[in-house]
């Protein structure tokens, strides 16, 4: 099956797919050193075609590694609601004559995104695929969690459909701090094979 979508690949998509086959010959030791992969223009068929095949060798590598998947739709999600939706809620949520079905909401909220970001956070392996942030809070909670994955040594792959170019200025359009580019470039670079 993986050499099927090897050889229908184009050029440029063979060569990616042969490299991610090299990485994963060595899956256990790159995790043990938080190697991951940074993966660029990866949008429509091309994306699904890679994150198909990391998704197929990380079944395959079922060696006791704990990894997490995520398109960016369910993470910008979890962004919105853990950085926006709670601390807007939960201020009601703690006021009398508050219905208990609001609070009970936003527990579940709170334990909803609670677990996203203990994932995203611990799993030895996160891979998140689509990234392309449209929000400042989207692009603190992902910055967060590159930061916890960089200080722990944790494995990352970001899939994005995006050129290089064009993800730092969507970053540095939403991020007031002008920082979290260079932070996420350099974080990523350090620990990650690069793919455009």
């Amino acid at each position: 099956m993986t050499d099927s979508i090897v050889e229908q690949a184009s050029i440029q998509d063979r060569d990616l797919l042969l490299r991610l086959s090299l990485y994963f010959d060595s899956f256990d030791q790159r995790v043990r050193q938080g190697q991951g992969w940074f993966i660029f223009n990866a949008d429509g068929g091309r994306g699904r075609r890679i994150s198909s095949f990391i998704e197929r060798q990380l079944n395959e590598h079922r060696s006791g590694v704990h990894s997490f998947v995520i398109s960016w739709r369910d993470f910008a999600l979890s962004a919105y609601v853990n950085e926006v939706g709670i601390p807007q809620l939960e201020p009601q949520a703690r006021q009398p004559g508050a219905t208990p079905r609001l609070s009970k909401e936003v527990a579940f909220a709170r334990m909803v995104t609670d677990d996203v970001w203990l994932r995203c956070s611990s799993a030895e392996l996160l891979m998140l695929v689509g990234l392309k942030p449209a929000h400042a809070h989207e692009v603190e909670f992902l910055d967060r969690a590159i930061e916890e994955r960089y200080r722990q040594r944790l494995a990352t792959i970001l899939v994005t459909p995006e050129t290089p170019q064009e993800l730092e200025a969507n970053v540095a359009s939403v991020d007031p701090t002008q920082q979290m580019w260079d932070r996420l470039f350099t974080r990523m670079y350090e620990t990650s094979l690069v793919a455009l």
